[in-house]
């Protein structure tokens, strides 16, 4: 039984018919619609977040969270001039990463509106300044400025190599994130290498990779979730790690991959294929869709038109991760589809109707779920009820020129006479988010705070349908290698979290963050609704039975509390030293499972965002 869906369309197309299929429902046209993204995590998001809140800039969405580079050059290219002198070097800042989406004039040339510094590269691969000597920007002529590293290399300081083109751009970057730390006696180290490519083709095709290769331990807190879930938080399959070098460096090695592929099809309407993630919503935390999970195969349908933005997504999952299946077996795969209705009937206040189903066939693609304007749980009830269908709710509205309200709804089942009834019945599953941002808090510019409250009743996003391989698992929970689609603590749970991030100056960042949580955790052999990947059928919370008098927080009570502090330097455009401390304090029923964490460590990081495992 299910209650309410909300609309995002997640495909997995892992056949040339399918592709074939969509690629025909579209009329291909030649204007440029949307492009790739920021990285999450990073300065540019947080800029474009501030924008928003502040009124810069509220022509985009902001509750889909991949953020288009070109929204993000268009915002700058036109915010006002009254802005403070670091939300100036914050528009340098998006303007130096993203040249490639310049709005060009009849001429060819660049449209300059900032003085001192590097705006524009012509054709040759040329980069020009600001003449220092005139004031009038508006009469300002542009003057050429010598090849940068061997005249080939940082010619543009936001990249390591670029090539420009009237047809063609292409942008290659070094990614790096070595840290070490402490944890109380234990060494951490993080040793991680990689390269991002990124680019457009004919103005209509744009395409990113992005792939690292990684060797690092973790806190205790985080260790214990691997050795739960046979999952490194946010990433895909492992192999343990012992350094050759370094006697008390073992732990996980990994590879992180990241590829897309986009065309605009128009002016309105985007039709990309990866291998990614996505989120929706306005918080720190996501109830309907979040990227603190693995990457996934996935086709993606973007209309934007009028007040309206329509994101279809379809992907290929996988039910658990490769740790729990001995010997080289394919692992178990099922399908997501998903859309994503958002509407702004004024540039204040935005809302946005959510819906997903997730479900396994035998070798093959549900093709009814295929259609992209349609209800699913109206198409899941004609197929007989066998899927798992989630539906949500996103809105947030800013007032006051520094103030954001934002909330989430998410409804997997529901009956209104037993939650009237107060009877605890195990399949009312909904959760709720509220939040609040004050940006330039208390007129302190770049002063930005950020309160949230999450919970989610247990057994939430769980399902009945059994895993073949693993019958106590279920092969249509919402969840992809181990780990939830939405929220990363699962379910059964309530959670207080805060933020603060202050930015000194445009190279000093400061981040202080809090959380404080309860859940309940299910035992060994015992479901109270927490793990998500649990056949809901084997359930034995509630107080009465197990149907009824099932309660948030019921099982092993556990109770977290973090707090955190980030500092970061920047040395060049995306290069970046960070200074981190955390506490984390777990209490648990089970005096095993308690665990204390106080970290301090000191790291490099390279065109990448912030990763903080806070849960």
């Amino acid at each position: 039984m299910h209650t309410f869906n909300s609309l995002t369309i997640i495909d997995i197309l892992n056949t040339k018919k399918i592709i074939g299929f969509l690629l025909l429902q579209l009329p291909i046209a030649v204007l440029l619609a949307q492009s790739y993204y920021q990285l999450p995590g990073t300065r540019a998001e947080h800029i474009s977040d501030r924008w928003y809140v502040l009124g810069y800039d509220q022509t985009r969405m902001s509750s889909i969270r991949n953020i288009d580079r070109r929204d993000m050059m268009l915002g700058a290219q036109y915010l006002q001039d009254s802005i403070t002198s670091i939300d100036q070097k914050d528009r340098q800042y998006v303007i130096q990463n993203n040249t490639e989406y310049w709005a060009k004039t009849n001429e060819g040339q660049a449209e300059v509106t900032i003085k001192d510094d590097k705006v524009y590269v012509d054709s040759t691969g040329t980069f020009y300044y600001y003449d220092k000597n005139n004031d009038e920007s508006e009469n300002v002529q542009p003057r050429q400025d010598k090849k940068g590293l061997f005249g080939l290399l940082y010619n543009n300081r936001a990249n390591f190599y670029e090539v420009n083109t009237s047809n063609f751009t292409l942008r290659a970057n070094p990614v790096i994130n070595i840290q070490m730390g402490k944890d109380g006696d234990q060494t951490i180290i993080r040793n991680t290498r990689g390269a991002e490519l990124r680019g457009t083709i004919d103005n209509k095709i744009y395409y990113y990779t992005r792939v690292v290769d990684n060797q690092r331990n973790f806190a205790g807190y985080i260790e214990s979730s691997i050795d739960k879930y046979k999952a490194v938080p946010g990433q895909g399959t492992y192999k343990d790690f012992q350094s050759a070098v370094l006697d008390d460096f073992n732990g996980y090695d990994y590879f992180d991959a990241e590829g897309y592929v986009g065309l605009d099809v128009s002016k309105h309407v985007a039709l990309e294929m990866g291998h990614g993630k996505h989120m929706i919503g306005n918080g720190i935390r996501s109830l309907l869709l979040s990227d603190s999970g693995d990457n996934y195969f996935y086709v993606k349908l973007n209309t934007r038109i009028w007040k309206l933005q329509y994101q279809n997504i379809w992907a290929e999952l996988n039910s658990l991760s490769h740790r729990t299946l001995p010997g080289d077996r394919l692992l178990t795969k099922k399908y997501m589809a998903s859309h994503y209705l958002s509407y702004k009937p004024t540039k204040k206040f935005e809302i946005g109707l959510f819906e997903t189903v997730v479900f396994d066939r035998q070798n093959q693609f549900e093709l009814q779920y295929l259609n992209p304007i349609i209800l699913y749980r109206v198409i899941e009830s004609g197929l007989g009820s066998p899927d798992n269908v989630i539906l949500g709710m996103n809105a947030n509205y800013t007032f006051g020129g520094h103030f954001q309200a934002y909330g989430q709804l998410v409804l997997d089942e529901f009956k209104l006479d037993e939650l009237k009834a107060s009877s605890g019945w195990w399949a009312n599953k909904f959760g709720y988010q509220l939040g609040l941002k004050y940006y330039n808090a208390l007129d302190v510019d770049h002063l930005d705070l950020q309160v949230e409250y999450n919970t989610v009743r247990p057994y939430t996003y769980s399902h009945s349908r059994e895993l073949s391989v693993y019958p106590e698992y279920s092969n249509a929970s919402y969840s992809h290698h181990s780990q939830p689609l939405a929220h990363p603590l699962g379910a059964n749970f309530k959670e207080f979290l805060g933020s603060a991030k202050y930015q000194w100056s445009d190279k000093l960042y400061f981040h202080g963050r809090a959380m404080i949580s309860k859940y309940g955790e299910d035992g060994d052999g015992d479901n109270f609704g927490n793990n998500i990947l649990l056949i809901n059928s084997s359930r034995n919370g509630g107080a009465l039975d197990r149907d009824f008098g099932n309660e948030t927080t019921q099982g092993l009570q556990t109770d977290i509390m973090m707090l955190g502090l980030n500092a970061s330097y920047q040395l060049m455009y995306n290069y970046y030293i960070d200074l981190d401390l955390v506490y984390r304090k777990s209490d648990s029923e089970l005096a095993s499972k308690t665990i204390d964490t106080k970290y301090i460590g000191l790291g490099l990081r390279v065109n990448m965002g912030r990763e903080q495992i806070d849960y």
